[in-house]
């Protein structure tokens, strides 16, 4: 207590668990990892590429990066990013058989 004189962040208005996360929130950043930015699924109104990574209504274009991930990941992006690139590698390479 001699060394905490008061708390800044996040602060006195803080009284419930729902308002920690509120702030945490208005807060909080992706840090530059864009993901979920054409998300992929079945649903052509709801996303943006199909499961074999395909654009939904364009012929030849895919998008294969962390960009189609349905949501954010709770982690860094690096391992599945790379793994999002080695399957969509598989599917481009059995489209063309």
């Amino acid at each position: 207590a001699e060394i905490i004189e008061e708390e800044v962040l996040p602060g006195p208005s803080i009284t419930s668990d729902a308002d920690l996360i509120q702030d945490f929130r208005k807060r909080s950043g992706t840090v530059y990892h864009p993901v979920s930015t054409c998300r992929m699924g079945p649903d052509a109104a709801r996303a943006v590429v199909d499961p074999r990574l395909k654009v939904h209504g364009i012929q030849a274009l895919r998008v294969i990066d962390a960009s189609i991930f349905p949501d954010n990941i709770t982690g860094n992006t690096n391992a599945a990013a790379i793994m999002t690139g080695w399957k969509g590698a598989e599917l481009v390479l059995e489209d063309q058989k």
